[in-house]
């Protein structure tokens, strides 16, 4: 067994090693298992659409350090920020082992041309946030990675749904998994509600914003997403919400992937029926959790889990450092 990461060979990882980096990710966190079918599918989007690097270094059959770094596709004007995501095993980790990781990433980041390195970092691995704090990153942004209790709150929230359908029905509104929606536009304005509500995520990292085929294959060909877990609000012609479940499909739990609404219909409940719904078919489907990460400065959509009876996991801390 090697002594320190200086000692790992890295090399370039392929999508056959997604497997062994969700092992990996999996070490880090029994509670929140990697699913290596989608990671496969994450870096190959990740490909698609940005820039990416990757590397692994195994022992034995294993993972023990993975090092990501991606980016944005730039237009020349745009802020340059690239993402990185060191892991180094438990019984090899040490500070020195996991900065060098991490200048393995911001080396080839400055080479495209970033000028910010970004890493987001679950505030309870505590050593991975010191030796980052320790080459310089700080703290910009927090996101809350929170839990529903499906058994728990089974009968709270089925009772909830049936609420939630009757003021939707007061309200005009239909809601309906994307799987039965006829409309045979129905994709385009899907992709025009979701790009509207993008934009009222609070970010410091900027996206782009995808054209429609980029936004179909992202979201319609994961592996986690079904259109009948795909539930959408329409208020007469339009598609004005959405609610979607990433499901796993080797292990790990469901996440809610997205929840948006277009603004000219916020506040009337929208997005809180489309939610209930989704988490009733969570609870038909045999899971017992759910969990989501929204950003702690988007207090409506905080609301609406606060309501349902989310329970904090933990904060995720965006740190930043420049590339100077």
């Amino acid at each position: 067994m090697p002594e320190t990461a200086f000692h790992l060979r890295l090399r370039p990882a392929t999508f056959e090693d997604a497997e062994m980096v969700a092992d990996l990710q999996t070490l880090r966190d029994p509670q929140e298992p990697s699913d290596p079918v989608l990671l496969r599918y994450w870096w190959q989007m990740t490909d698609a659409l940005e820039k990416s690097m990757r590397q692994v270094a195994e022992h034995d059959g294993a993972a023990v350090a993975y090092i990501g770094s991606q980016h944005e596709l730039w237009e020349p004007a745009d802020q340059r920020f690239g993402l990185l995501r060191p892991i180094l095993r438990s019984d090899l980790w040490s500070s020195e082992g996991y900065a060098e990781l991490v200048a393995i990433g911001e080396n080839w980041l400055r080479l495209e041309g970033a000028t910010t390195a970004v890493a987001r970092v679950r505030e309870d691995f505590q050593n991975d946030i010191e030796a980052l704090a320790k080459i310089g990153f700080r703290e910009n942004r927090r996101m809350r990675t929170s839990e529903l209790d499906l058994v728990q709150r089974r009968d709270e929230i089925l009772r909830t749904l049936t609420d939630c359908r009757e003021e939707m029905q007061r309200e005009g509104v239909r809601l309906l998994p994307l799987s039965k929606d006829n409309d045979p536009d129905k994709y385009q304005k899907l992709y025009a509600m979701f790009i509207e509500s993008e934009k009222d995520i609070p970010t410091t990292v900027p996206w782009r914003v995808l054209t429609f085929p980029e936004w179909r294959r992202f979201w319609l060909e994961n592996p986690g997403i079904r259109e009948d877990r795909f539930w959408v609000a329409r208020a007469g012609d339009e598609i004005v919400g959405t609610s979607v479940l990433d499901c796993p499909v080797v292990r790990g739990i469901p996440w809610t992937a997205y929840t948006g609404t277009s603004r000219s219909v916020r506040g009337r409940g929208i997005a809180r029926a489309l939610k209930y719904e989704s988490m009733a078919q969570a609870i038909e489907a045999g899971y017992t959790r759910v969990r989501t990460t929204n950003d702690a400065d988007n207090p409506s959509i905080l609301r609406i889990n606060n309501q349902m009876g989310y329970r904090l996991v933990a904060p995720i801390l965006e740190l930043h450092r420049p590339l100077g």
